[in-house]
């Protein structure tokens, strides 16, 4: 029976169904708006350069080493699929733009996910792009699209979310951290480039094998500090887990009980 269902912009959005919960796969919905899609694009580059077609883009399709692909409504009733994102602007007067400028990085993989970030959407909404040339074009920040589950996205220098940006100049971009900087009169008091490096490091909390959970049912249990030559506490059959000290002590107490005494020499 299905018990109830959510569906939410946001980095890990998922349809949740009574015990069941999968990831977008391929196609994710995003926040709907309207622009126009260079109509070349509709006739396979083959046709009416220069013209452009009215179209309302809702969703995104992710293909592991293609570029973003936009879902878009045209005006006379058609879906098309697949569109990219220098095929699109807001203006039609918008200089071409080249489409690796726009969008650095292909698709990383199929799992995919949107999300619009409140904060990046009000109080720092507008930002600066670099592109390839080095030079500058502000805009405004409309969401921001991300990958799990595949070869790059799991190691942290290589991992990407691509924020998508409403260009000053009528175009749009798909551009990861490392290329955006942000306008904030709060919080952001310098305009220089930062130098920062590329993070290496998986962060992972559950690494110090000399703290171990109490062996107890108590909703507020405490943690055990244990040598380090203890073993690391493991899981059991059902998957609590128990103070390895702890277990040990209770089973050594048990096997001296259960020793009948020797009869006097």
């Amino acid at each position: 029976m299905r018990i109830f269902s959510v569906i939410t912009y946001n980095s890990t959005r998922c349809v949740t169904d009574a015990l069941n919960v999968r990831m977008n796969y391929i196609n994710v919905d995003i926040p709907i708006f309207y622009c126009f899609v260079r109509k070349e694009f509709l006739y396979d580059l083959t046709a009416h350069k220069g013209e452009f077609e009215p179209v309302s883009l809702f969703g995104i399709r992710s293909v592991g080493g293609r570029a973003l692909g936009f879902h878009a409504l045209t005006s006379n009733g058609a879906q098309i699929a697949g569109l990219p994102i220098h095929s699109l602007c807001w203006k039609k007067r918008a200089p071409r733009m080249p489409l690796d400028f726009l969008e650095l990085w292909e698709c990383f993989g199929e799992d995919i996910g949107v999300h619009k970030f409140d904060f990046l959407s009000h109080a720092a909404s507008r930002c600066r792009i670099i592109l390839k040339d080095k030079t500058w074009i502000e805009g405004s920040y409309m969401f921001t699209v991300d990958w799990c589950r595949n070869s790059y996205s799991d190691e942290p220098s290589m991992a990407k979310s691509a924020h998508i940006i409403k260009l000053d100049n009528g175009n749009f971009a798909a551009q990861p951290n490392n290329r955006v900087l942000w306008f904030d009169p709060c919080t952001v008091v310098s305009k220089e480039r930062p130098d920062y490096k590329v993070n290496t490091h998986v962060w992972k909390c559950e690494t110090q094998p000399k703290w171990v959970t109490e062996d107890s049912d108590r909703f507020f249990y405490d943690y055990e500090e244990i040598p380090q030559s203890v073993t690391r506490r493991k899981p059991n059959k059902n998957g609590s887990r128990r103070n390895v000290l702890s277990r040990k002590s209770k089973e050594a107490r048990s096997g001296r009980d259960s020793i009948s005494h020797r009869p006097s020499d």
